[in-house]
């Protein structure tokens, strides 16, 4: 390549001009380590995964933080520099640091943790009822509950992301996380199927679904709300002051923070087909970003197959009274029994603040959003049957979202009425 080549190469790529950041990078296993410096999560695959000697196909490869939460390009660019990231490849399992801790303790020191008869048959025995034991006798002190700040809580934040200044915005993001987690899933399950790798016409279809949901999610903020308190509904008996939070100001984490874009190329790039908002109009556009994300974006190569704006499902707005959190004005979250009955038999015991302390936020990710009607055995499948229609109705879709994603089809459930077992319920 001539110099004058090169030079013109240089001026003309865009993504050369992004940001320059640096990432650990791990394997599975957590037995090598190093470090990458990236401008995308694409070019952080393709270098980590030359360091790493994995020759799978970079889109087989999926990038994990160490919690076990699933990372995509617009989640890796809200992401401090030097975290530390896992790559996985195909058939491989993402074990969280809990997960490791607990397998080392299992297979090395389990003679410790089970010293004496009493201490062993208490963790050999009816485990999850041990847990709601532990729930109980957490801390109980209200005095630092009501507090949101890390500078007035900075316990609760010990080994928490920097970047979060509030319990709210980090319980927010949680939850958003979990509902990203059912769309990974949804989208793996979708793309391993026989009729969508064989079928044509079923599989744009279902492209154009996928489409959708990502869409409609970023317009419903991913639901992240669902955890933030500041959100909840007011109690008339309340004495505590909270202060009042409007549903559009969301966190800078947020999805629908890219909404700064202007709006031809936020419709190309997001698809969101509502006319310019009122709130972009004195947002300055930053447009090397706006040409980092078009560079990222080109690179989903099975999304491109379907334009944004040839989705033929619209987007619903969704009222600011809808978007409310499913604890109260403290935090509180309650259990809401098994999938199959209409409230928790443990009543009171199964309750849990995670903002009071940081042993109790540890123990709420024991807490599982149950699907009643199953994602994987029953949702899925008849989103899979209905892409095999001529046409498929828009009510339909919409119908199989709202059950995927929300509170219609979502109950949250203490570990001991997590049914994991299939639901026989009639859709």
């Amino acid at each position: 390549m001539s110099l004058i080549a090169e030079c013109f190469r240089r001026l003309t790529d865009t993504s050369c001009k992004s940001e320059l950041r640096g990432y650990k990078i791990t394997d599975v296993n957590r037995t090598r380590k190093f470090g990458v410096a990236c401008r995308s999560l694409q070019e952080l695959k393709r270098k980590a995964c030359t360091k790493l000697n994995i020759t799978n196909d970079l889109a087989e490869v999926n990038v994990f933080l160490l919690d076990g939460s699933l990372i995509d390009e617009d989640y890796f660019h809200t992401l401090e520099p030097q975290t530390t990231l896992i790559l996985q490849k195909p058939g491989e399992k993402v074990l969280s640091d809990a997960d490791l801790l607990y397998e080392t303790l299992r297979r090395v020191n389990i003679e410790y943790i089970t010293a004496g008869d009493k201490v062993s048959q208490f963790l050999t025995e009816n485990l999850k009822n041990k847990i709601a034991v532990l729930n109980n006798a957490l801390n109980k002190d209200d005095s630092k509950t009501a507090f949101s700040l890390r500078e007035e809580h900075p316990e609760w934040f010990r080994g928490l992301e920097t970047n979060y200044t509030s319990k709210e915005a980090y319980m927010h993001r949680r939850c958003q996380d979990r509902i990203r987690g059912y769309l990974y899933k949804t989208i793996d399950q979708i793309r391993s199927s026989d009729i969508y790798l064989n079928d044509r016409k079923a599989r744009q279809q279902l492209l154009q679904t996928i489409a959708f949901f990502k869409m409609q999610l970023k317009e419903d903020h991913y639901f992240g709300y669902y955890f933030d308190r500041s959100r909840a509904a007011k109690d008339p008996n309340e004495t505590e002051h909270f202060d009042e939070v409007d549903s559009s100001n969301c966190y800078d984490h947020c999805p629908c923070k890219l909404s700064h874009l202007d709006d031809s190329t936020h419709f190309r790039l997001f698809g969101n087909i509502r006319t310019v908002d009122e709130s972009f109009n004195n947002d300055e556009v930053d447009a090397r970003k706006i040409t980092k994300v078009s560079v990222e974006r080109k690179q989903d190569t099975d999304e491109n197959e379907v334009r944004p704006e040839k989705c033929p499902f619209r987007i619903k707005l969704r009222n600011v009274e809808e978007q409310k959190a499913i604890c109260d004005r403290k935090g509180e979250f309650r259990c809401e029994g098994v999938w199959n009955a209409n409230e928790c038999t443990y009543g009171a015991r199964h309750r849990i603040n995670p903002y009071r302390s940081r042993e109790e936020l540890v123990l709420f990710s024991t807490w599982n959003l149950d699907h009643k009607i199953e994602r994987s055995r029953t949702l899925v499948p008849r989103l899979l049957n209905m892409s095999l229609q001529d046409t498929v109705n828009e009510k339909d879709i919409y119908d199989i979202y709202e059950n995927l994603f929300t509170l219609k089809n979502l109950r949250l459930v203490h570990v001991v009425c997590h049914d994991k077992g299939s639901h026989k319920s009639e859709y």
